[in-house]
């Protein structure tokens, strides 16, 4: 599989969390490990609150 942000290949054999799903629609989108916890940092730090400036 090819992760849709990043670029990178790789081997997802049947031990991995998203095999199942993977295997019945290949066409899906995958995020390696990284893309997704940078995915999950972005989107906690998106949704605090802004501090005022001053």
């Amino acid at each position: 599989m090819r992760c849709a942000l990043c670029g990178k290949k790789e081997i997802i054999t049947d031990a991995h969390k998203d095999y199942e799903k993977l295997e019945k629609n290949p066409n899906s989108t995958y995020f390696c490990d990284l893309c997704l916890a940078k995915l999950q940092y972005d989107a906690l730090e998106y949704n605090k609150p802004k501090k005022p400036i001053g």
